[in-house]
């Protein structure tokens, strides 16, 4: 009896650097813009937050046809984030938005825009 629960703490002890393998830093992500439009502000925060924070593009545009990395504080325990993009050159009411993205379960976004549709839509990798 002894033995089988010494096997199972060490088998817990042996696991406990894998058991933050799926939040915080898996976070980080590379966004891809294949929209035809400047990206001038990128917001991401957890799904639960009540304000924007931080634009992660900074003082830089992500251009029609760039990526740029998108990373977090590895201190973070969240996984479900919301997004929010802002065009170069256009008003608030024309910013996208999407809720609810697992980015412990995602390396890659891609945005891309119909025009026809005037709908921006997101690819997940």
């Amino acid at each position: 009896m002894l033995k089988r629960v010494f096997l199972r703490s060490a088998l817990l002890v042996a696991m406990l650097p894998f058991a933050g393998a799926a939040v915080a830093g898996d976070a980080d992500f590379t966004l891809t813009n294949k929209t035809g439009y400047d990206i001038e502000s990128v917001y991401v925060v957890p799904s639960k937050q009540k304000s924007w924070g931080k634009d992660h593009l900074g003082k830089r545009t992500l251009n029609d046809g760039k990526s740029r990395d998108i990373s977090f504080d590895k201190s973070s325990s969240s996984c479900i984030y919301d997004m929010k993009i802002h065009w170069v050159g256009y008003g608030e009411d024309e910013d996208r938005l999407w809720e609810k993205i697992d980015l412990c379960e995602i390396n890659k976004i891609t945005l891309r825009y119909n025009e026809k549709t005037n709908v921006t839509s997101m690819t997940a990798e």
